[in-house]
Formats: structure tokens, sequence, C-alpha cells
């Protein structure tokens, strides 16, 4: 049977109105000229976490030290909706960011403490406070609406994907998809920058 989206709406990155569900590139930037209005350098790094990786944000809450990889500049996050069983994604990041997780969670210190404490979360806060946090970015950064969520990363982290010409199998393994049905809604976005330069073309 042909995959059709429209059987999947809910998989879309647009509503059921035509509204984004994601951030475009200007808005992701504006997103991160705002992460200073968290004085706090955690709540600043919950949000990163979520630009950088994609991940929901009940998964960004389970994060402790052991799931660091420095060496191989990846954070490992177990993915939630894998039906009951337990399955681990490495998603690699920009080093600067494994370094400042570093510098405000204390990670290589964590990892090397015999005891529980390499276990603990980073983030210790309520998905309800994780909620605030990152409402409070997408206010300063003048952003609204659907996509002005933690939800809105996830939905820009795949697009950003497709746009790069990530393959989709990846994209299902990075944000932790059980179907590569659910990672296929972005692939009408890995021609998006030839379908502007064809426009342009034609204005021209």
């Amino acid at each position: 049977m042909t995959y059709d989206r429209s059987y999947h709406p809910s998989m879309s990155p647009y509503t059921n109105g035509g509204e984004r569900k994601y951030l475009c590139a200007s808005e992701r930037e504006r997103f991160i000229k705002a992460l200073p209005v968290l004085t706090n350098p955690k709540d600043r790094t919950y949000c990163e976490c979520i630009l950088m990786t994609g991940c929901r944000a009940s998964e960004a809450l389970g994060l402790t030290a052991l799931h660091i990889d420095a060496e191989e500049g990846a954070i490992i996050i177990r993915s939630l909706k894998k039906r009951n069983k337990t399955h681990f994604r490495a998603v690699p990041v920009p080093r600067s960011f494994i370094e400042r997780l570093d510098e405000v969670h204390h990670i290589r210190k964590s990892r090397a403490m015999p005891g529980g404490g390499r276990d603990c979360p980073l983030w210790t806060f309520s998905r309800t406070t994780g909620w605030l946090r990152m409402k409070e970015v997408m206010k300063a950064a003048g952003l609204s609406g659907v996509k002005a969520t933690s939800k809105g990363l996830r939905h820009s982290y795949g697009v950003n994907c497709a746009l790069n010409h990530v393959p989709t199998v990846a994209i299902k393994r990075f944000l932790g998809h059980s179907s590569l049905q659910t990672s296929e809604v972005y692939l009408d976005f890995a021609h998006a920058e030839d379908d502007r330069k064809i426009v342009r073309r034609l204005w021209g």
C-alpha cells in the first residue's frame, strides 16, 4: 500500500488550518539569541538540548551524566515511544555543546563518581517548569502559536535535517521514530531550496 500522509494528519509539520508547527531557520536564530533571558544556566542547557537533538521534553528530563558521551560527541537518549521496549539512540551534537554541558552540569566529575551521582538527572524540574522555561525564551524571541513549543523545536530539527539532505533513515534514528513513515513527513523539505531557485528564475 502506498504511504499517504493524509492518513496521518497529526504527523504533519502543519496544522489542519495550514499553520506551521516548526521554527524556520531565522526563527531558530531568534530563539538562540533569546536564550540569555534565562538567567539560570541549567534552564538554558535544557532548552538548548531540545534544540540540538530534537528530543522530546520528557526524554531530555531523563538524561543523566552517563548519557553524555564526550568521546563520541553525542547524547544518548532513551526513546520513549518504542512500545515498551528499552531503546537508546545516539544523537551527535557540536563539541561546544558537550563542553557547555560539562561546564554547567559537571559531567566529567559526575561520571567519575562511584556512587549514584552520575545517575542523577541533569534537570530536576518538572515538565511543567520545562514548558514555562521554553515559553519564556519563545516569548523573548517574539515567537508564538503552535510552533513556539518544545514540539516546535523537534519539528524544526526534522525539517532542518531534510533541508540538509540527511537520509530519512538517519532522521528516523535521530528523532527516535518507531516507523520510517513518521520520518517521511519531512521529505518534502529536502527539495525546498531547489524549489526556491526555480521560482527565483521564474521571477527573474
